[in-house]
């Protein structure tokens, strides 16, 4: 099988983040069943420049300034058995050219965000729809009546999992969607604690000084520069702070965390709630600070290997998040589709 990854957003290592991580693991664990991979994406290079592949990532990466445009030529030159269109802006544009191109498609939904769609999405019987959470099948569901297989992402265990040495609790991304100020608010109330920031590849410099700056102010946060190294960061973790506004459709940190028994606090936001499972707790984003801090100071106190941590490792390990499950779903799933739309 030869399977076209296609994406308006970009790839690694241009663009970082938990749908290129998704995409990259995925791709690298379809590789290792000798199923053929490549990712079509946009760059930020001038429209002169062109396309332009690389194997980057280990498979062949064609970086294109519009990756709808280049979808004919890339489908035509490499003849994949099956299109895997990803959420991004423009969506609707990316499934019509695959559409256009008579080849099986599938759309992976990442992400619930609707105002980039820039059309509309279809229960057309040529389209096989995934959804990376039970969330996210639910509210494409309930916004243009399309019914999407569930897949969780897939997570390579081996890059995650590690002994920590429970230093601090751990936030990553701090911009205001994931929750930047009720974060701010929880560190200043508990001075006593050790909190670590990881910035995101993409913070606004002027945004990153305001922060840096707060962060020095209170005196008990640690700011840390962009990595992709996640398990170093896991090996220093007690606990996981995901106090977002997002609307996360599914919140792959915490399964990551979870892996090596780190237990997450977080928001009810998206799918949130069943991704902490009992493998940590969720407040209600609106709730008073105190709830917050509560919570907070249950998951801090309570024992490294504790019961917070053992169902953190049973949650991240529970059947359906298998990674060999994983792929094994998604795969047949794609081969089911591309052989009904032989038949």
């Amino acid at each position: 099988m030869r399977l076209l990854f296609a994406t308006t957003f970009g790839h690694l290592p241009e663009l970082v983040g938990g749908l290129q991580t998704t995409t990259d693991e995925l791709a690298h664990a379809l590789q290792r069943r000798e199923i053929d991979v490549a990712v079509l994406c946009e760059t930020l290079d001038q429209p002169a420049a062109g396309l332009r592949s690389d194997s980057a990532c280990f498979y062949p990466t064609i970086r294109a300034p519009d990756s709808v445009g280049a979808l004919p030529a890339v489908a035509a030159a490499l003849r994949p058995d099956a299109i895997v269109v990803q959420t991004g802006p423009n969506l609707a544009r990316l499934v019509a050219a695959a559409l256009d191109s008579g080849l099986p498609t599938a759309v992976y939904l990442h992400n619930v965000e609707l105002g980039e769609l820039g059309g509309t999405l279809l229960p057309d019987p040529r389209i096989l729809y995934v959804a990376n959470s039970p969330f996210t099948a639910a509210r494409w569901r309930a916004a243009f009546g399309v019914e999407s297989q569930v897949v969780l992402p897939y997570i390579e265990r081996a890059t995650y999992v590690t002994e920590s040495t429970r230093e601090h609790i751990l936030f990553v991304n701090p911009t205001m969607p994931k929750g930047v100020e009720l974060f701010f608010r929880i560190a200043a109330a508990r001075p006593g604690l050790p909190f670590a920031v990881v910035e995101s590849w993409t913070l606004d410099p002027a945004w990153r000084r305001f922060c840096v700056e707060r962060a020095a102010r209170l005196g008990n946060i640690e700011f840390l520069t962009p990595t992709r190294d996640m398990r170093a960061l896991y090996a220093r973790t007690r606990l996981l702070l995901m106090p977002s506004l997002w609307e996360e459709s599914y919140g792959r940190s915490v399964t990551e965390a979870q892996l090596s028994g780190i237990p997450t606090l977080a928001s009810t936001r998206g799918n949130l709630i069943d991704t902490v499972g009992a493998g940590g707790l969720t407040v209600d984003l609106h709730a008073p600070l105190d709830d917050w801090l509560v919570a907070l100071d249950g998951l801090w106190s309570a024992a490294a290997e504790g019961p917070y941590s053992v169902a953190a490792r049973a949650h991240a390990s529970r059947p359906e998040a298998a990674p060999d499950g994983i792929v094994d779903r998604f795969v047949t799933l794609l081969s089911r589709h591309a052989e009904a739309m032989a038949a």
